[in-house]
């Protein structure tokens, strides 16, 4: 009878050791380092929960369509998680994980019947092309969709090439009639200059506001757009005021035109993606070179080729 007592409390007291040491399964026990991880081996609940967890972490990667996304949502519930200090914390968080995962399964069911689909679909597809293979009303040749891509493309670039020839013949019947005096590009210096720097200061007050003083986007876009529209404004009203009502928008359009063919040649020679260094230094030279004719161009399109002062030319007196 005493040995039967015995057997029963050594029995007893194994069941008690096994159920204090609870094994975690999405991880490995012995190289537990956190205040959750400990918590999980030595928490029966928490180690029911874990398996719980791990079991749908593994469904839902299975069905989830972007298995990237997945995995890097769990990564960052883990550092969540290892922020944990006590076990109400640790067990709300892996409540909650557990919670999403769930839902991650329900909204994205399982693939076997999308590939069970798939296959049937493509069966039909493979029927149908062999019928039409064989039969004797469809034409055998078919024009493939990249070759109407190929089309479509060199038909843009070829209107975009007549457009900027049109432009340019525009620009250069602009330069005439302002060498002529019927028109006025540009006034003086502190005209030609304020009109470049309008769209370039716009930019650069976006990227100050967005990057530098981290602004939210939607206010630097605000911001970036004010600025820009009150210089606008302001070359809008110069240039009516050295014009009349009918060379106004002739001589607007030589403005814009030209900063146009400057702007998108340094995006070009810039942006291009120089593949060695030293094809990466011929573009920056020809971008000085564009940068030197597009200032000579400007002052020599300049009806006074003199400096204003900014309050002279806001008020019209230039």
């Amino acid at each position: 009878m005493s040995r039967f007592n015995i057997g029963s409390g050594l029995f007893a007291m194994l069941l008690t050791l096994v159920s204090a040491h609870s094994n975690a399964t999405s991880f490995d026990c012995t190289k537990a380092a956190s205040f959750a991880e400990k918590s999980i081996c030595t928490d029966s609940a928490l180690s029911r929960l874990d398996e719980q967890m791990n079991s749908e972490y593994v469904r839902a990667l299975d069905a989830a369509p972007n298995k990237a996304q997945v995995r890097q949502d769990q990564r960052d519930w883990l550092r969540l998680r290892d922020n944990c200090k006590t076990a109400s914390c640790l067990t709300a968080s892996m409540t909650d994980r557990l919670s999403v995962l769930l839902r991650t399964k329900v909204d994205h069911p399982s693939k076997a019947p999308t590939s069970v689909a798939a296959t049937r679909v493509d069966q039909s597809e493979t029927n149908v092309i062999s019928k039409a293979a064989t039969s004797p009303m469809v034409p055998a040749a078919v024009k493939p969709a990249a070759t109407r891509s190929a089309a479509d493309d060199h038909q843009a670039i070829l209107n975009l090439k007549i457009g900027l020839f049109v432009m340019a013949m525009l620009l250069l019947v602009c330069i005439y009639l302002h060498r002529r005096g019927t028109i006025t590009i540009y006034q003086d210096y502190t005209d030609a200059l304020w009109t470049t720097l309008t769209p370039i200061l716009g930019i650069g007050a976006y990227f100050v506001a967005s990057a530098w003083l981290e602004v939210p986007r939607n206010y630097s876009i605000i911001a970036a757009c004010v600025l820009g529209g009150l210089m606008s404004l302001q070359v809008l009203i110069q240039t009516y005021r050295s014009n009349s009502i009918w060379f106004f928008l002739l001589s607007l359009f030589a403005k814009v035109i030209l900063l146009t063919f400057y702007f998108l040649m340094m995006a070009l020679l810039l942006c291009g993606g120089a593949r060695t260094k030293s094809e990466a230094r011929r573009r920056r030279g020809w971008a000085v070179l564009a940068t030197t004719v597009f200032v000579f161009l400007s002052g020599w399109m300049c009806r006074n080729r003199q400096f204003s002062s900014i309050d002279d030319y806001i008020a019209g007196r230039a």
